[in-house]
């Protein structure tokens, strides 16, 4: 992949999610409605207990639902399957180990993405001329408000493309998982492996963040504002761009295992949910 494959990808990610906005909805379905309530619930405020199990029955439904809408969009495009209802609710063992290898892949990257970002960015406002050469302590906000405009662009993008790189190169393997084989790490690196892996970053980029940006401005005013209605509305909107990007991720991970990493995996006995082997 090149980046103009990457483009061209991307493209064809939303061209396909554009053609039948009802199976959007149909994949979206119930696990959209589930996090919403716990959304709604969580605004409440509960503390204690309550507000604990609330906590967790949020990270439950979040690996849930991703597991499901991934498994979902993987096997439509792998396999052909396309015969989910809206209210369907599964709950098998590929949709839990999905959903978590692909939270623990994001959780992973920002984790390992914070030192390397960080000197990037030391590096880059020492090149702007960011702190005055023997001029009195600047803290972290006078700092920022020194620099330039396109120096906070430049910044965010340095940091989404070290955050999405580990992602971009070793996600495209959850498509064996999702046919209930291992995951296929080593296949992954290798497909996504020319220039470095830059390409199918930008690709998952052009997917993933363009969605995301309307929700990320609705959670920044609401926490602002601490206005409820606008709490309300930020959970409304998060239950319709979070399907979309789970569903635009997976689809562009199952072309690139489609392609470049399934035909050349040599096929293991199926694995089920009840540990055996088919």
């Amino acid at each position: 992949m090149d980046f103009r494959v990457a483009w061209r990808e991307s493209l064809a990610v939303y061209l396909l999610l554009l053609a039948d906005p009802g199976r959007v909805i149909r994949f979206a379905g119930a696990p959209a409605l589930v996090l919403t309530v716990l959304g709604v619930a969580q605004m409440t405020g509960l503390q204690g207990s309550t507000g604990n199990l609330l906590l967790l029955l949020s990270l439950l439904g979040t690996i849930w639902s991703v597991g499901v809408w991934t498994v979902r969009w993987a096997r439509f495009l792998l396999l052909g399957e396309d015969q989910v209802q809206f209210w369907d609710m599964p709950f098998e063992g590929r949709v839990w180990r999905t959903g978590g290898i692909v939270l623990a892949l994001i959780l992973g990257s920002l984790l390992a993405a914070i030192i390397p970002a960080s000197l990037v960015m030391a590096v880059l406002t020492g090149l702007v001329g960011g702190l005055p050469k023997g001029g009195p302590a600047v803290d972290a906000p006078a700092l920022a408000a020194m620099l330039p405009d396109w120096f906070h662009l430049l910044a965010i993008l340095v940091c989404l493309l070290m955050m999405l790189w580990p992602v971009a190169r070793l996600a495209p393997g959850i498509g064996a998982v999702v046919q209930d084989q291992p995951m296929a790490l080593g296949g992954s690196w290798k497909a996504t492996a020319r220039l470095g892996g830059l390409p199918a970053c930008l690709a998952l980029l052009l997917v993933s963040v363009p969605m995301q940006i309307p929700s990320f401005l609705l959670v920044l005013g609401s926490l602002a504002s601490n206005n409820v209605l606008l709490f309300l509305i930020t959970n409304l909107v998060l239950a319709l761009t979070q399907p979309l990007v789970v569903a635009a991720s997976a689809v562009l991970w199952a072309r690139i295992y489609g392609v470049a990493i399934g035909p050349y995996i040599k096929p293991r006995p199926v694995r089920t949910d009840d540990g055996e082997a088919e």
